[in-house]
């Protein structure tokens, strides 16, 4: 009995141990990658939707069951399974997925989450992509890449600042460039030459591709709205590389190239044909009243040489053997260099980690006297300090010198407008070797060019800042402060000899221009959760930014022989001084919610505050809700494989723009000199005047099927300006030209498209085609009120801005081509009719503006056991083009044919009654029609429309044993063509269809193809 009762009892206590082993157990851990705390990772028990995500600081506890399978997940690395057993702890430590961190974005203040998290329109670059696009600023690897941003170069001299546009124009008067923040700093992206007159310098061009990560392009408000007052035109976030944990990895890479012209440019007259237009010229103008025929020209000609236009320069060019000078090839340097090397390392341990670079540049440029080169090093640095404190530092710096040109402009020692301006009967030679110096008209270029200085040298500074203090598991505070330091000096002399300087004794212009910007950011992050899945992240940030920018310039003549410095001038000197700030002041709240990723919500609030604008007007409020349904992640898609993403998601909010010149506001004076006294002169108006206010809209689709072989997303956005910073034109009585004041309002809306298709995949071979397309449709929607009280039109030469209008819709007569009975050019009348007398034209709206109203670009990347290639085809058009300075180029009177040289074109002139051609009769003297077939019109509009092979690459990836024998860890040789082909939808149009924002062509380089060898060393 008593035996029976110790087995009953010894059962019964089995199954208390049995049952109280089933039962729920806390289990708590730290989860790490290399040793480093991952907040925000999940762990999730296997088949249930049972989970939790960690703390600030890694930790995380969770009920779980005995034999339970945890998942533990985090963006960008692979995922980790444990299975439940006794103990009531467990640390996870996890690795990089390099798959998955293409999917990581980075968003405004630091954030990071999962493509699949973001519920604003975003687009990002990565690394790779940026490092192959060898051009001197890093922006350029933006371009056909991302929907819906336009990009155009101002010049082909290296270095140049570019033009971008992210869903069109959003300004009349303020900027419409995007605002740049590198690694959480807003910073300024001037144009850091020392002469508006010259080869602009781009503030990028001080960053090395190579130190790149990531380039993310912000477009819509739920991603904007963050930045306020700053956000209207999109943001462009740059992220540099930063060290991870492990043994020290080192990189180098160099590449040798060469550059040369994308598009030819207009052909011009030869010297022969320059004299075939001008002995018709003579005989159209003076054969009949003095009773020669054309074959007599030249003899009238030699006979009257000083009484004719430009009649001594063709008689003497005659008389020397009709030698003919190409200035077009002897301003261009055909296959110019361009090398760099970067060297970098990379590594650290459980606490630290550390990326530094050095970097060098040397880029010639295709146009004698430019040229290019940066010398870069980088360092960041991350510790932990404690179990609560962490520290992180980032520092660029370089030194930028650009030799650049006078450009842009009709300015005499421009080499761009030499080779269109100057006559093929000029030597550029005397007999003797020694350069041929005219004591009037265009300079020789040659002789200029090298005896000239133009350079551009500036220094920058970045530098970031950055500790971060977990009061608690949720809620972690940091601070950091951005220091963004530019030096730029700069130096012009014109020699004495000939030139610029010729009659003055020559003269030199110094300058310095010191810019200080500095960002101080506080912010609280709290992270919480509510029930099962419901994840809320507060973010609450304050900002201060300020910048200060000193300007010192002195110039003087008669430089002393054999000097080049300005304390060598001795006569005619002149200085000024120039300082200017302002401050931007912020504070931001950021909400999102997440529910087991299926449905996510983020709200933003931004109250700003500027001081570029007048009391009163200087706070504002900005904000934007954006949602996003991971529809593809509900129950009821769970068991069908064909479908790997569907979200749908979509914002509204509004930003401003504030980025106009400081003291827009203020009624300014200026001091004058007149008498050797100085007096003080009203300057400018002033009065209120508050920033551009836009409301942004925005909805779009992603997909993705079969395991994402097929992804893509369709958007549509629509953005509403009111308030527009305007500068109304006043009546001259006032004493004043205009008056900046916060009057009208415009719209952009559009489409944009991205499609991938992954054609191929397998473990040897790979092939993927895709590509995008944006669409932009600008309209002015409401104009000041004039005198009249009616929508104030702003009529112009060649454009308008007028109310229900593009911007700048190109308004001009229509060119009706020419008169086949007496040459003269024509133009349509408002009747129909056509009339001679351009006065009598009718200026029409021509239905398109500078602007292209859609772009994109097409992708293809294949892979073959190591070797690759990738291309990329970018297109824009819906604009057009009008060719400047055609007066000088394209007359029919001695001004192209006597006085400088003309295009090709010019040879299908009317000659005889009855020919039928678009080209006037040429003539030797400017008559009233010959001068006006220049005026404008159409005549010179042509269809912006073009494709253009933007990247293309192809190289090879070692591998295997041949790494192992080297004791490397990665090698690739490629070779990589930039702009190698280009095609124009309107043949008539012959330069270069990238044009900067005016829609003008412009004396400057050319945009350049390049063809660059690379070798890429890992170890």
């Amino acid at each position: 009995m008593r035996s029976k009762f110790k087995w009953t009892l010894a059962l019964f206590m089995a199954l208390i141990v049995q049952v109280s082993f089933a039962q729920e157990k806390t289990l708590s851990g730290v989860v790490t990658e290399s040793g480093v705390p991952l907040p925000g990772a999940t762990v999730i028990v296997k088949g249930t939707q049972h989970g939790t995500q960690t703390d600030l600081d890694g930790r995380y506890t969770l009920k779980v069951n005995p034999g339970d399978v945890l998942v533990f997940s985090f963006i960008g690395l692979t995922d980790l399974s444990y299975t439940v057993g006794v103990p009531n702890s467990y640390n996870a430590s996890m690795s990089a997925d390099e798959e998955m961190l293409d999917e990581v974005v980075v968003l405004a203040y630091g954030q990071v989450k999962n493509k699949n998290e973001v519920t604003g329109n975003v687009v990002t670059v990565k690394s790779d992509v940026i490092a192959n696009t060898p051009l001197p600023t890093i922006d350029q690897a933006l371009q056909g890449r991302v929907s819906g941003l336009q990009m155009s170069s101002s010049s082909g001299v290296p270095g140049a600042v570019q033009n971008i546009r992210i869903r069109g124009r959003n300004s009349l008067t303020a900027t419409n460039e995007p605002l740049i923040v590198i690694d959480g700093i807003p910073v300024i992206n001037s144009n850091f030459a020392g002469s508006t007159d010259e080869s602009s310098l781009s503030a990028l061009a001080a960053l090395d591709s190579n130190d790149i990560e990531s380039m993310t392009v912000l477009k819509d408000a739920g991603a904007t709205a963050v930045y306020g007052a700053r956000g209207t035109n999109g943001v462009i976030l740059i992220t540099t590389k930063k060290g991870k944990s492990g043994a020290t990895k080192f990189e180098l890479k160099t590449t040798l190239g060469f550059q040369n012209y994308a598009v030819k440019g207009p052909r011009m007259l030869t010297g022969a044909q320059k004299k075939e237009l001008y002995l018709e010229g003579v005989y159209n103008t003076f054969g009949v009243a003095n009773g020669f025929g054309r074959d007599e020209a030249y003899a009238f000609t030699e006979a009257n040489a000083s009484g004719l236009a430009g009649g001594t320069s063709l008689v003497n060019w005659v008389k020397g053997g009709e030698v003919e000078t190409n200035w077009g090839d002897l301003v261009k340097k055909k296959d110019a260099p361009v090398s760099t090397v970067s060297f970098s390392a990379s590594g650290g341990d459980e606490s630290s980690s550390f990326y530094a670079s050095l970097g060098h540049n040397k880029t010639e440029g295709t146009v004698i006297g430019s040229d290019f080169r940066r010398i870069s090093g980088v360092f960041s640095f991350n510790k932990k300090l404690s179990d609560k404190f962490d520290f992180n530092t980032n520092i660029n710096v370089s030194n930028v010198k650009q030799n650049g040109l006078l450009e842009g402009a009709a300015y005499f020692s421009n080499p761009n407008l030499t080779k269109l301006f100057m006559s093929p009967w000029i030597p550029a030679y005397n007999a003797d070797g020694t350069y041929n110096l005219p004591r009037s008209g265009l300079h020789n270029i040659l002789y200029t060019t090298e005896n000239n200085i133009t350079t551009n040298d500036l220094t920058r500074v970045l530098n970031s800042n950055v500790v971060s203090y977990k009061i608690t598991d949720n809620l972690k505070f940091t601070s950091s402060i951005a220091l963004d330091y530019a030096l730029a000096a700069y130096k012009s002399y014109k020699n004495p000899v000939h030139g610029d300087g010729d009659g003055i004794g020559g003269y030199v212009v110094n300058s310095i221009n010191r810019n200080f910007n500095y960002v101080a950011q506080n912010s609280l992050d709290y992270r919480f959760y509510v029930g099962e899945g419901h994840r809320f992240d507060v973010k609450l940030v304050y900002e201060f930014q300020k910048n200060k920018s000193h300007l010192l310039e002195g110039e003087g003549q008669a430089v002393a022989s054999g000097f080049t410095s300005l304390g060598t001038t001795a006569d005619n000197h002149f200085a000024s001084a120039n300082f200017t700030d302002w401050m931007q002041q912020g504070y931001v709240g950021l909400l999102s919610y997440n529910y087991q990723n299926r449905y996510l919500i983020d709200l933003t609030g931004r109250r700003e505050g500027s001081s570029r604008f007048s009391e009163g007007s200087q706070w504002g409020n900005f904000f934007s809700v954006g949602a996003a349904w991971n529809i593809s992640e509900e129950e009821f898609l769970s068991n069908q494989e064909t479908l790997s993403l569907l979200r749908l998601r979509g914002s509204y909010g509004t930003n401003g723009n504030s980025t106009i010149s400081p003291n827009q506001y203020q009624q300014l004076l200026k001091f004058e000199i007149y008498d050797h006294e100085g007096g003080l002169v009203p300057s400018q108006l002033g009065g209120p005047l508050s920033w551009e206010k836009q409301k942004k809209m925005d909805v779009g689709l992603e997909f993705g099927f079969l395991d994402n072989r097929i992804s893509g997303s369709f958007a549509y956005y629509k953005s509403m300006t009111d308030d527009l910073i305007y500068a109304k034109p006043l009546s001259y009585t006032s004493g004043y030209a205009t008056q900046y004041v916060n009057l009208g309002a415009l719209e952009n809306s559009g489409f944009e498209v991205d499609l991938n298709f992954d054609i191929v995949r397998s473990k040897d071979f790979n092939l993927s085609l895709g590509g995008n397309i944006g669409t932009v449709k600008n309209k002015i929607t409401e104009m000041p009120l004039g005198p009249d009280g009616k929508p104030l039109e702003v009529l112009g030469s060649y454009s308008a801005n007028v109310e229900g209008k593009a911007i700048g819709e190109w308004y001009m007569p229509t060119y009706a081509g020419v008169d086949v009975q007496t040459g003269e050019a024509l133009w349509f009348k408002k009747d129909g009719g056509t009339t001679n007398a351009y006065g009598q034209a009718e200026k029409r709206f021509q239905g398109a503006s500078a602007l292209p109203t859609y772009s994109g670009g097409v992708n293809l990347h294949v892979d073959y056991k190591g070797f690759f290639i990738n291309s990329l085809v970018a297109f824009s058009g819906g604009n057009k083009v009008y060719e400047d300075w055609v007066a000088q180029t394209n007359g029919s009177g001695a001004t192209t044919t006597a006085t400088y040289n003309g295009v090709e074109k010019l040879m299908d002139r009317w000659q005889n009654p009855g020919d039928v051609t678009d080209v006037p009769k040429t003539v030797n003297r400017n008559t009233a029609n010959s001068s006006q077939s220049t005026s404008p019109s159409t005549r010179f509009l042509y269809d912006g429309d073009y494709i253009r092979l933007r990247d293309v690459s192809f190289g090879y990836n070692f591998r295997g044993a041949i790494l192992r024998t080297l004791s490397l860890d990665g090698l690739t040789l490629s070779v990589i063509g930039t702009n190698l082909l280009t095609k124009v939808k309107d043949d008539r149009l012959k330069y270069d269809p990238e044009i900067d924002p005016t829609g003008f062509t412009s004396l400057t380089a050319p945009p350049i193809k390049s063809v660059v060898f690379s070798l890429n060393i890992k170890f």
